[in-house]
């Protein structure tokens, strides 16, 4: 948020409303205040006021969800002011920028000190009035963002890219492919007794099954430049059906239980953990890395907040600058649905998450790596990569990189652990091949608009594969035969006898061209 912009690259998270103002007269300078102020907040992070300002700016800008971030911020360090302000026995004065808090000196002894006190205490009581009017304010403020206040502390939003985000955030460079490749090699390579046993695979002994790969679908293709960060796995050696290449392990993902007594809310209530280690600590994992609290607070919703939690923790503990470079992060892909409006919530999208982040050392005020846009773009990626089912939620870190076809031709499934996938082929498959999987395999078998509308949770916009495609082509087919007779004259019934049921269905396997769209890539 610290650097200009392009007016023409702004994008509202808000959904718009019948007779909204034009503000793209005003774009140029809002975008302009916005960047001082996030400036000013670098040098004064402590000040509820520009916290507060900014918020006010991104509301003008109709991004409401981090409208709301930012007077959350405000509101804590106003709360936490009151707070000093208020102890007995203490009396505590605001330093500079509103960085530090000092000690008041003086004796009760000297009547000088007497008079130092009186004015003191005078300021403090203007100090806390103003702190009280800008708490108000900034509540006022975030509710006007909350969409569903005061039933619930829910706001409408519209996944965008934002777009101060810098280019090294928005594409996947060539090291980041490097070290993708290297876990595929490590990864079907004797990790395990299954693949151990498989005889017969390749005569290239040594090779990796899989292997990432720029350029998926050709130059030019899928992304509005080069087609260069639309990415595939393939087949770096010949495949025969039915071999295992790749096993899959994650450390990120997230539960709702059951924990040690089954409740009819499927989340545990009685404070005494989980009995499968997974849910949501590991063995290994001291006190200070507990994570029940955020099950206990999200419920429900518990699997998708620890998840992006968990991203959040391996970013802290790797200590990389910013979490969008960590590689697990930098390698997944979002998707941004044009025209479908998500809910976030104030607890479970920004207040957990921030806590999350406090408790693994990150001061959220002064680290603008962790700001709250960041926040939600790892959410964006997060959902456009996961896997879930009714009690977990996991992101794969190499599974997520394959591309879909409804002709897949590699199947997954899910380990015990609920935090392992295998990838095995479903046929064979020659070096050079690209591997593809179906996103959902409860769509396997179902109908092209039954496909195509579950699809769009990954594709923002209908599957383009070739089974797709071409069951698209034989719909339209028919249907011209179904408004035209025999004889031409398109006027009797004769035509409109046709079904589509009427005609034999011959399964599309095609071997050798896969029109697919990347996840979050539209074609």
């Amino acid at each position: 948020m610290d650097r200009a912009f392009p007016a023409y690259d702004w994008q509202p998270t808000k959904p718009p409303e019948p007779g909204e103002e034009d503000i793209s007269p005003r774009l140029p300078s809002l975008i302009s205040l916005l960047n001082r102020q996030t400036r000013c907040i670098y040098h004064h992070p402590y000040q509820p006021r520009l916290w507060y300002d900014r918020a006010n700016t991104l509301t003008a800008l109709r991004y409401p969800e981090l409208a709301v971030g930012d007077a959350q911020k405000a509101l804590m360090l106003c709360r936490s002011a009151l707070d000093r302000l208020s102890e007995n026995g203490n009396r505590w004065r605001l330093g500079h920028a509103a960085g530090f808090w000092m000690r008041s000196g003086g004796s009760d002894d000297d009547d000088d000190d007497d008079d130092d006190e009186n004015v003191v205490a005078t300021r403090d009581e203007q100090l806390q009035q103003r702190l009280t009017d800008l708490q108000s304010d900034a509540f006022e403020l975030q509710i006007r963002n909350l969409y569903y206040f005061p039933n619930y502390l829910e706001g409408r939003v519209r996944s965008r890219p934002y777009p101060w985000m810098r280019g090294e955030h928005r594409g996947r460079s060539d090291e980041l492919i490097r070290q993708v490749n290297r876990e595929f090699a490590w990864s079907s390579q004797g990790r395990d007794e299954e693949i151990k046993a498989c005889n017969g695979v390749s005569p290239d002994e040594g090779v990796p099954f899989c292997v990432l790969r720029r350029y998926a679908f050709g130059k030019g293709a899928h992304d509005g430049q080069d087609g260069s960060d639309v990415l595939g796995v393939f087949a770096a050696k010949d495949i025969p059906k039915g071999t295992p290449i790749l096993v899959d392990l994650s450390e990120t993902w997230g539960c709702i239980g059951p924990g040690s007594k089954r409740h009819s809310t499927g989340n545990p209530r009685d404070g005494r953990g989980c009995t499968d280690p997974i849910h949501p600590n590991l063995p290994s994992e001291d006190t200070s890395q507990d994570l029940r609290w955020i099950r206990e607070r999200t419920g429900s919703a518990a699997a998708d907040v620890l998840l992006r939690c968990r991203f959040l923790i391996r970013s802290i503990r790797d200590q990389t600058p910013h979490p969008l470079s960590h590689p697990l992060i930098a390698r997944l892909t979002p998707t941004y649905r044009q025209d479908k409006t998500g809910l976030f919530s104030l607890d479970h999208d920004i207040v957990v998450p921030n806590e999350c982040l406090q408790q693994f050392g990150i001061d959220i005020f002064a680290d603008p790596a962790y700001d709250t846009w960041v926040l939600f773009t790892l959410a964006a990626r997060i959902e456009n990569n996961s896997w879930s089912d009714p009690v977990h939620k996991c992101v794969s870190p190499l599974f997520s990189l394959f591309n879909h076809s409804c002709a897949p031709n590699v199947e997954w499934t899910i380990g015990r652990d609920h935090t392992t996938l295998w990838v095995r082929s479903s046929r064979e498959m020659g070096r050079g091949e690209q591997l593809f999987v179906m996103y959902d395999n409860f769509l396997l078998g179902q109908p092209l608009s039954e496909r195509r509308k579950r699809l769009r949770r990954w594709l923002d916009a209908d599957c383009q594969c070739s089974l797709c495609v071409q069951e698209e082509q034989e719909e339209q087919r028919l249907r011209g035969e179904r408004n035209k007779c025999d004889c031409g004259c398109g006027g009797c019934d004769k035509g409109n006898q046709t079904s589509l049921w009427d005609v034999e269905q011959k399964p599309v396997f095609p071997e050798d061209s896969y029109r697919v769209v990347h996840r979050g890539e539209r074609e």
